[in-house]
């Protein structure tokens, strides 16, 4: 998926991918939202759960009430989960985005609740 959306010709296309990719994300129950971290600043509701494995690799999960975040979000998780901890000391998610050519068209609010996560995700590291 990474590599389409990066191939991708314009925005409109990306979005389209987008859009598909959240797609394969499961709306978790009720039960386990609430378990979840809702990550407050974003203009949608946005919540994740972050934890690692045994190994000390990354597990994401995570769920947004808008299309186009679950898109994002799916995109993330695939790119991040199974990653060591320490590989992801560093990890900038605008420059992630960036280079998806997605980071230019996020409202600052989105951003900001993508950077939500990516400072969780650094505080477990």
């Amino acid at each position: 998926m990474i590599e389409q959306i990066q191939q991708a010709k314009n925005w409109e296309e990306r979005y389209r991918l987008l859009i598909q990719a959240g797609k394969n994300l499961t709306k978790p129950t009720e039960n386990e939202l609430a378990q979840w971290m809702e990550i407050q600043g974003c203009e949608v509701r946005l919540w994740c759960k972050i934890s690692q494995n045994s190994d000390r690799t990354l597990q994401l999960q995570a769920y947004s009430e808008a299309r186009i975040m679950n898109g994002l979000l799916y995109v993330l998780i695939n790119a991040l989960n199974g990653k060591p901890l320490i590989q992801l000391q560093h990890f900038d998610i605008t420059a992630f985005f960036t280079e998806l050519g997605i980071a230019q068209r996020l409202s600052s609010t989105r951003l900001n609740g993508l950077k939500q996560i990516e400072q969780s995700i650094k505080e477990l590291c």
